[in-house]
């Protein structure tokens, strides 16, 4: 047997391990982790949003109080 043989089935091996490995011990956890962080990171998201639509109005008032300012 060649050694890039040997190795190929040496990886194939290694990787059927981890995978039942990974199915026994709850592989299906993962996924509810990875759900888990994407409602974490949309409400961060929503949040950034609501942040930045809060600032943009400040700075929208500021600016026409300024404007008015300088009119008169």
């Amino acid at each position: 047997m060649s050694a890039e043989l040997f190795y190929a089935r040496a990886i194939i091996a290694y990787v059927h391990a981890r995978a039942d490995r990974a199915r026994r011990a709850g592989f299906n956890e993962r996924g509810a982790s990875a759900i888990e962080w994407a409602i974490i990171s949309a409400v961060v998201v929503v949040l950034a949003l609501v942040v930045a639509k809060v600032i943009q109005g400040v700075v929208e008032d500021n600016s026409n109080k300024i404007q008015q300012g300088s009119n008169t």
